[in-house]
């Protein structure tokens, strides 16, 4: 309570010192009749400057007063003062949400000559155009105004501008669900602001990893930098960054089922955020509570939260919000059980979504980032162009000087000469100067060839080169083409993990509400034609969690650490133990010293959780059997799975490794025919190799090779580490 009194005290005194000072102003205006355009100006300014608290009044206030000083100064044609009272006009619209007149404002900064010193504030017109176009959910205009700001900012080595465009950055893949490109750009932040030591701005790096960490589902690194930005923002009085801080760490909570909590946190969040007059905070907690009290079994208040965070996204036109809410709006009607709310506000968050993230807008935004690139390079050629410059005024000087002394040189020798030949007419010396020239002749001649040799090694070499480069464009273009493949496979794998469940959700949705309620009225061919809807819904599902597994193995970046072969055999033998009763099979690892490869412990979890699930689905008529063993081939080590099931024959063996491809009807044996492509990919993506060797009615033996190059022989094993 102490601490609550002195902190309400603490406001009590600035805004006490800040009503002081403007009052102060104020009577100076109305006692003096000023006659002075720059003493009107400067009072004017400090009392936009004075205003500028964080109340909506207060902000209406300063755009006043900073606009008659924008009026004064203009009869002056002092373009640096301009450009500070239209950044402060523009920002005072901005923090009242009124977006369109803030944009205004600060695109007239940007049509401003930028020859004087004063264009400082144009990277940072810049960076507010992106951000509010981050807010509107135009992510492709945000995206590319931002990374011209970085532009101007890394031509003129403003580390903090790098660092504050870097995290922008990051904040717009943040709202695109782009998490780890989000990451990548919060870390460059990080970074820099770590050797500038700037507080303020580490709280917001900060805020924003933790932020980061939670949408990847890292809740442990998340609570970890979400607890240091709360005390970072408590160290600094940042009222703001509290309410923010309290809402990220309810999200941890909310991850860890603590309902109370997390509700606690997000109130006291809210409280402030509206307090702060922060619309657009506001709305994203409320949001945030909506989810909790779905998960919470009580989705009837969260409708009352959604409807008013839904009027005030209207109201600052902000689609990214208007989405999220939609979204929430139908997972509520669909707990409450009415599908037709559901259904009405999915179709509105699905419209809205198609415009807010799309892959025209993601290629945009990749183009924009290489307007940004060639300019930066065209920047480098100038600087490049004007050092070679002054370097060339240097060299010809130099050479001047080099062919002065060197024809000096040649006058002195040719005047000792003649003095000597005039001292000496003799037949002899004139001889000997014959003799002299032929051998100079020789010597010349042999000079000659070797000029031509030289020539004709650097032609030579110069089509080597030539080549070169040819081939260098050419894995620079295949490059660019396996990189674009990637993406293309990344968005397919976003599209089957989310668009195409939706419509199937929706069906199974309203085929397990037609069975609850009207199955007494179905005869026994409807009731079969209901079961054939849902199990088709069920496979369909089914191959969609499979192709979403094919798209994404392959695709990772390799870990740091080892992996041992024994913990994932562990945790796969867990997996699939229920299985394994009900068909009375039995797992034998033949070679208890399996070693410890660098890859990822789910790619491997998933390869050998496959081929051991398909040694027992194929079992034939016995008991399925499947063994384990590993041994070292060259520079390869080998691992090996065998089962005794049904076996495949010798055509079949390479069709096995295919997409789509089944040797058994779906009645015999349940899948999908993508599992063992999932497996190849996966091998290959480690730079080995799989095959199958097998007879029909015996079994079949299915190895895979990992390289030496990620396999380590000694690490800690987690099964060890359990046992101790």
């Amino acid at each position: 309570m102490r601490l609550i009194s002195l902190l309400l005290a603490l406001s009590f005194f600035s805004t006490s010192i800040a009503a002081s000072k403007v009052d102060s102003l104020l009577n100076i205006l109305e006692e003096q009749k000023l006659n002075n355009p720059d003493k009107l100006y400067d009072i004017h300014y400090k009392l936009g400057d004075a205003y500028g608290s964080r109340t909506e009044e207060n902000y209406k206030l300063a755009g006043h007063h900073y606009s008659i000083a924008l009026n004064i100064v203009k009869e002056t044609g002092e373009l640096e003062k301009i450009a500070n009272c239209l950044y402060r006009i523009g920002y005072s619209h901005q923090r009242r949400n009124n977006y369109q007149e803030a944009l205004v404002y600060f695109n007239k900064i940007l049509e401003l000559n930028d020859e004087k010193k004063y264009n400082f504030k144009k990277p940072k017109a810049y960076t507010q155009i992106s951000t509010i176009y981050q807010a509107l959910g135009d992510y492709q205009r945000a995206f590319e105004n931002q990374m011209k700001a970085l532009l101007i900012y890394e031509v003129k080595e403003d580390l903090l501008g790098v660092a504050n465009s870097n995290y922008n950055l990051g904040t717009i893949f943040y709202y695109q669900n782009q998490y780890k490109r989000s990451l990548e750009y919060y870390q460059k932040a990080k970074t820099i602001v770590d050797e500038l030591k700037n507080e303020q701005f580490n709280f917001s790096c900060v805020a924003a990893l933790g932020s980061v960490y939670e949408k990847l589902h890292d809740n442990e690194e998340s609570l970890k930098y979400n607890k240091l930005s709360l005390e970072l923002a408590k160290k600094q009085k940042y009222k703001s960054g509290i309410a923010y801080a309290k809402g990220n760490i309810a999200m941890n909570y909310l991850a860890q089922g603590d309902f109370i909590k997390a509700e606690k946190c997000l109130k006291e969040s809210i409280a402030i955020k509206s307090e702060l007059g922060d619309g657009y905070g506001t709305i994203g907690n409320g949001i945030d509570l909506s989810q909790l009290y779905i998960l919470w079994n009580k989705p009837e208040e969260a409708i009352p939260i959604l409807e008013k965070a839904l009027t005030l996204a209207l109201e600052v036109e902000s689609k990214s919000r208007q989405s999220d809410i939609y979204k929430s709006l139908s997972s509520v009607y669909d707990e409450l059980n009415r599908p037709v709310k559901s259904h009405f506000y999915i179709k509105k968050y699905v419209a809205l979504k198609d415009s807010l993230l799309n892959e025209k807008t993601l290629e945009e935004m990749g183009q924009s980032k290489k307007r940004y690139e060639v300019q930066k390079r065209e920047h480098e050629i100038v600087v490049l162009r004007k050092e070679n410059l002054i370097l060339g005024k240097d060299k010809s000087i130099q050479q001047l000087k080099i062919y002065m002394a060197f024809i000096i040189i040649i006058v002195f020798f040719l005047f000792l000469w003649w003095i000597k030949s005039r001292l000496k007419l003799q037949e002899n010396n004139n001889k000997l100067l014959a003799e002299k020239n032929e051998e100079i002749n020789v010597q010349n001649l042999e000079l000659q060839r070797t000029q031509d040799q030289l020539i004709n090694a650097n032609n030579l070499l110069e089509d080597n080169n030539l080549l070169l480069g040819e081939k260098n464009e050419e894995i620079k273009v295949k490059n660019k083409q396996l990189e674009h493949s990637n993406e293309d496979l990344q968005q397919f794998a976003y599209v089957a993990s989310h668009d195409l469940k939706e419509p199937l959700r929706m069906i199974n949705s309203y085929t397990k509400l037609l069975e609850r309620r009207y199955n007494d009225l179905f005869d026994s061919t409807g009731k079969e034609f209901m079961h054939f809807v849902t199990d088709a819904v069920s496979r369909m599902e089914i191959l969609l969690d499979d192709l979403l597994d094919f798209s994404k193995a392959g695709t990772q970046e390799p870990p740091q650490e080892a992996t041992a072969i024994e913990d994932v055999m562990f945790l796969v033998e867990s997996n699939l133990r229920h299985r394994f009763e009900i068909l009375q099979a039995k797992l034998i690892v033949q070679n208890k010293n399996l070693p410890a490869v660098k890859v990822h412990r789910t790619q491997l979890l998933q390869l050998l959780q496959n081929l051991i699930s398909n040694g027992v689905k194929f079992k034939g008529d016995r008991d399925p059997i499947v063994i384990i063993d590993g041994e070292q081939r060259n520079n390869d080590y080998v691992i090996s799975v065998k089962d005794n099931g049904i076996g495949i024959s010798d055509e079949n063996k390479k069709k096995v490794f295919e997409m789509f491809k089944r040797l058994h009807t779906r009645d015999e044996y349940e899948g999908t025919g993508i599992g063992l492509a999932t497996c190849k990919r996966i091998v290959s993506s480690w730079g080995g190799d799989i095959w199958v060797e097998s007879e029909v009615g015996t079994g079949s033996t299915f190895f895979f090779s990992i390289p030496n190059s990620v396999v380590e022989e000694t690490t800690p094993k987690l099964v060890d580490a359990l046992l101790q």
